[in-house]
């Protein structure tokens, strides 16, 4: 189950006016609400580079235009993740965090958009037969028949084989029958 509580815009506010005014702490927001510091620290810089804009978010997908603006700032300026993503109104630090890990890795071309769920396949054609053509129904079932014999005539030989096996088996126990001496 999901343990994330989403806060009304009026709760933010009413939070972070009360803690601008010196009523509670930080700490003391977050035990009432349930919450992370965290949380209430990133409200707190939201309102104060915003107002109360600064709780409302455009969610989805950024440009790559827009999140190298936001990487090069975040380096240029030296601002913690937190600042950088309250800044440019972005939901979460770890958004900005990742685009940074990203960049760090593979340059600008990191930041580009990378194609979603599971990479495409291509279909292969099986090899057909050489021979025979499905079209011509009496060659099918002039094949289909000759390998019907072909099997046959392997179990023919096979059982042939296993009753020869049978015989010199019975024959070598008669002949150490007839080879035993008697006890008398």
């Amino acid at each position: 189950m999901d343990k994330r509580v989403k806060y009304s815009i009026s709760q933010k506010t009413t939070v972070v006016r009360s803690i601008l005014a010196g009523k509670i702490s930080t700490t003391g927001a977050s035990r009432e609400l349930g919450c992370e510091g965290k949380t209430i620290r990133r409200w707190l810089e939201q309102y104060n580079q915003h107002g109360i804009k600064g709780f409302k978010f455009k969610n989805g997908s950024y440009a790559d235009r827009f999140k190298l603006q936001v990487v090069r700032y975040y380096f240029k300026k030296g601002l913690s993740l937190n600042q950088t993503a309250s800044y440019f109104r972005i939901p979460g630090e770890g958004v900005v965090g990742k685009w940074v890990r990203d960049y760090e890795r593979f340059g600008a071309m990191g930041l580009s958009a990378k194609p979603r769920g599971r990479k495409k396949t291509t279909m292969t054609k099986k090899p057909r037969k050489k021979g025979v053509t499905p079209a011509d129904p009496t060659a099918q079932k002039l094949a289909e028949l000759q390998k019907e014999v072909e099997y046959l005539r392997a179990e023919n030989a096979f059982l042939k084989k296993l009753e020869a096996l049978a015989q010199e088996e019975e024959a070598a126990r008669a002949q150490a029958r007839q080879q035993k001496p008697s006890g008398n």
